[in-house]
């Protein structure tokens, strides 16, 4: 899943600053708990980490002025649902470090790390942005990465 925040968000300006403009500015993963059960988004968010939303509050118009689905390989689904599950409850990576094992998550990198495990990509797409002295993954360049992968 991928939304562009509201134009008057700071978090929003900052993402799509940081990566050169772009489309989006927050991703998250399609989950379900149990069979056939809810399905909610799960992403990394500051001051709460990761969480679960229902899509509609993922997508509503409080938070996001456009929004997308991405498909998953068919084949990849379980995986990748389990690998976002076990990521559940992690905290927020302020500092957008990728050097910690996945201690703490923003929300690209939660994606990516459940991208990985399931075998879905091979390697993290990371560029450097402004103002940071590591590379980031920045969420239009994860949606590129995932396109990718199911053309």
């Amino acid at each position: 899943m991928a939304r562009r925040g509201l134009d008057n968000d700071p978090i929003t300006q900052a993402v799509l600053f940081g990566q050169g403009g772009g489309k989006w500015s927050h991703v998250g993963i399609a989950v379900q708990l149990i069979p056939d059960g809810q399905i909610y988004i799960e992403s990394a968010m500051p001051g709460v980490g990761t969480k679960l939303e229902k899509p509609e509050v993922f997508f509503s118009v409080e938070q996001a002025s456009e929004g997308e689905v991405l498909l998953m390989p068919v084949d990849k689904v379980d995986a990748f649902q389990n690998a976002a599950k076990s990521l559940l409850g992690r905290p927020f990576d302020d500092q957008l470090a990728l050097d910690d094992d996945g201690k703490k998550l923003y929300c690209t990198e939660l994606v990516a790390m459940a991208l990985q495990s399931a075998g879905v990509i091979k390697s993290l797409p990371m560029r450097s942005v402004p103002f940071l002295p590591q590379k980031v993954i920045a969420p239009d360049d994860l949606v590129a990465a995932v396109r990718a992968t199911v053309l």
